[in-house]
């Protein structure tokens, strides 16, 4: 998004906070992986959501006292030696240019600057930004952060203010769209890609390096890990260990995206390994994209994920007893286990709940109808990014073949 619009969208959290507050964002810091080691980086995306900086230890702060409204941003110290090993960290100036922020502190002032704000300001609340989904992850810079100022201060209020950044979030603005859009791009070439040099005999692993491979020609990263799953492994939803070797006569189910200024592509695709389908993949890949295209057709602002889903369910339950991959239309759930939307950007999975959520217009989501036929040792999921428009919706990956004469044609053709 555009530094105008960045800064709008801090002024309405700001606008948020009870006068007499405090909300403290964190980037994020390294995870130790091994000895010296750590885990590749990846930014708070909230954190990068306000303020555009993608580097770890960096801490904003957002104040709302009786003297006014105030942003403040820590980046790391200079540190010569530091640089020398692993290339300069963010510059105030470039920081600066990046967020919109004027007042930029060296993160050795943090301690000092805290204290003395809440020892001379009239500091009531305290805002974090924590989302924990599970009780066993490990705590986060917010949550650490949480914890001391309430040994410290404990006369201070806490208030979570992740589900204010999460609403404003949802609706991406053109600039956000546009990345997602360029990723989508990306993927789609990384897919003609695995279709050229996909045959008989490879690898699940070397798809998945196909796929990899253009990402790394365009300066583009992952934005989820490769799941490549051939045969009756593709009936498994997250099957990333991608080792088989591809048979004829199987397909091949490839979950992937790139990303784009860590906005993310979420597209599947399921291709026969021998370039062409079967009379009985045929078959199930009919239902499959019915379901999908029904689904996109009934994507507008006010209808929910659940009437989506819904719609995925009756097409099933006619037409998987019809082609007799389940006996009766209660046997549903066995050959479709997973909703047929989520939304997307920042993250793959992007926030917000889905239950009771009603679409509007501004936000990107996946439409991604998959069936799983044990019986037939066949897995196939469709996906395509589809943005809400104000009267419908706009298929952003309609360029990426996904219908069986397009599918077979590519082959042919790249094979040719």
């Amino acid at each position: 998004m555009k530094i105008e619009t960045l800064i709008k969208q801090r002024q309405k959290i700001i606008n948020t906070l009870e006068v007499g507050s405090m909300a403290i964002l964190f980037a994020g810091d390294l995870v130790k992986r091994s000895a010296d080691s750590t885990y590749p980086f990846v930014v708070n995306r909230n954190f990068y959501y306000l303020t555009h900086c993608d580097e770890d230890s960096l801490i904003c702060i957002f104040l709302h006292t009786g003297a006014g409204k105030k942003e403040v941003l820590f980046i790391k110290d200079f540190n010569s030696l530091e640089e020398k090993w692993v290339g300069h960290s963010l510059p105030k100036e470039e920081a600066a240019a990046l967020s919109g922020i004027i007042n930029i502190h060296p993160l050795s002032q943090f301690e000092s600057f805290l204290v003395r704000t809440l020892t001379n300001s009239d500091i009531k609340t305290v805002y974090i930004d924590s989302e924990r989904i599970n009780l066993k992850h490990r705590s986060n810079e917010a949550e650490n952060f949480a914890k001391m100022i309430q040994e410290k201060y404990p006369t201070l209020a806490l208030i979570n203010l992740n589900p204010s950044i999460n609403a404003l979030r949802r609706i991406k603005d053109k600039d956000e769209i546009e990345h997602i859009r360029e990723a989508i791009g990306t993927t789609h070439r990384a897919l003609n890609r695995v279709i050229k040099e996909m045959r008989v005999g490879r690898t699940e692993y070397q798809v998945a390096a196909d796929f990899s491979y253009q990402l790394g020609l365009e300066n583009r990263v992952h934005s989820f890990d490769t799941i490549a799953a051939s045969g009756k492994d593709a009936t498994i939803l997250h099957y990333v260990t991608n080792q088989k070797v591809l048979k004829d006569g199987d397909l091949v189910l490839l979950d992937c995206g790139a990303a784009c200024n860590n906005y993310s592509a979420d597209i599947t695709r399921t291709y026969p390994i021998n370039g062409k389908f079967s009379p009985r993949q045929k078959e199930l890949y009919t239902i499959v994209l019915k379901a999908q295209e029904a689904v996109i057709d009934a994507i507008k602002p006010g209808v929910s994920f659940q009437f989506l889903n819904e719609i995925v369910k009756e097409i099933y339950r006619q037409e998987c007893v019809k082609a007799k991959v389940i006996l009766s239309p209660d046997q549903i759930d066995e050959v479709y286990y997973h909703g047929v939307s989520h939304s997307l950007g920042l993250d793959t999975h992007d926030v917000g709940s889905i239950e009771g959520t009603l679409l509007e217009a501004g936000m990107v989501i996946t439409v991604e109808p998959g069936l799983y036929s044990q019986l037939d040792g066949i897995g196939i999921r469709i996906e395509d990014d589809v943005l809400v428009t104000s009267t419908g919706c706009e298929n952003l990956s309609r360029d990426i073949p996904k219908s069986i004469e397009a599918i077979e044609s590519l082959f042919s053709l790249s094979k040719g």
